[in-house]
């Protein structure tokens, strides 16, 4: 009985997934149910977060439902995931029929190998594997002759590599002489020498995050909102991958809980649709968002110039 249930709510699922919407008639005729469990399966979706559009008498799935934001995110992989795997496999070499395999199967979908096959990308490659090694040893390399464009000047670095980022074309690492964390491209490396010194700096050693906003940095901050449901709908529209972090609180109201890296972002949103959202926390943001308001209105009101 259970597991007749489950299925046809399942197959309610898949059926309202197609845009092209069902009458309650048709449901009734596919699924092969009355229309009074018809309605209570619809009335199942709604209490389990599916938006459901009905456009005349036919109703469907709205595709940004946190389940399907959810469902996408853990099934498929974007391009640039893609890519960090194929470069994974290519790293790997043919000593491994099944990575062989791999990487022939994804090169007959995306066709990288075009794109990736060039000195230049073979030469990325080469770095990346001597990074990686480095990294698994927790030891110290010599960045030869990095051109950073930044200082305009072309010398070595001695790092403490951590982290290969941006399928594998950028490494960030804890800069000796420095004593910053920093991103090095490795289009701009000559070579790169494993040195036999052992990292000393591990606990600096710090990511670099990117938010939903697109904003990067070391360090992350909370927020946290009560959305009404006009930003609650933009927010889904613009950051339809930020599903996830969406829980209704009732019928009207929806919390929104993340982590930014820089408030402008966030900020710009908030601002946007203050009067149909609550800021909740952190008191840090509740601040800037004060300021940059006081701001604004100086400038309208012409005390302040543009």
């Amino acid at each position: 009985m259970r597991f007749d249930k489950l299925r046809k709510q399942l197959e309610l699922i898949l059926l309202l997934a197609d845009t092209r919407g069902y009458t309650i008639s048709e449901l009734c005729d596919r699924m092969e149910v009355s229309r009074r469990s018809v309605y209570y399966l619809l009335d199942f979706l709604k209490s389990a977060g599916f938006v459901l559009f009905r456009q005349g008498d036919g109703y469907h799935i709205d595709r940004r439902s946190p389940f399907f934001a959810r469902l996408l995110k853990t099934m498929q992989f974007s391009d640039s995931e893609m890519r960090t795997i194929y470069s994974l496999l290519l790293m790997a070499g043919s000593s491994s029929e099944t990575a062989s395999q791999l990487r022939r199967k994804i090169d007959r979908a995306y066709n990288f190998s075009v794109e990736m096959n060039g000195p230049q990308r073979q030469q990325m490659d080469s770095l990346a594997k001597t990074l990686t090694q480095a990294i698994q040893a927790k030891r110290m390399v010599r960045i030869v002759g990095y051109s950073s464009p930044h200082s305009r000047s072309v010398k070595d670095r001695i790092v403490e590599p951590f982290l290969l980022m941006n399928n594998n074309s950028d490494i960030r690492c804890h800069e000796i002489l420095s004593g910053m964390n920093k991103t090095f491209r490795l289009n701009r490396m000559e070579h790169v020498e494993v040195l036999d010194t052992p990292w000393i700096h591990e606990d600096r050693h710090r990511q670099m995050f990117t938010d939903i906003f697109m904003f990067s940095g070391e360090e992350r901050y909370p927020v946290r909102l009560r959305l009404g449901q006009l930003s609650r709908n933009i927010f889904l529209e613009e950051y339809p991958h930020g599903a996830r972090n969406i829980v209704q609180e009732d019928e009207t109201h929806w919390l929104l809980t993340l982590d930014v890296c820089d408030f402008r972002g966030i900020g710009r949103f908030v601002i946007g649709l203050l009067p149909d959202m609550e800021i909740l926390g952190s008191d840090a943001f509740r601040d800037y968002v004060r300021a940059e308001v006081a701001v604004r209105f100086r400038r309208v009101s012409g005390e302040e110039p543009q």
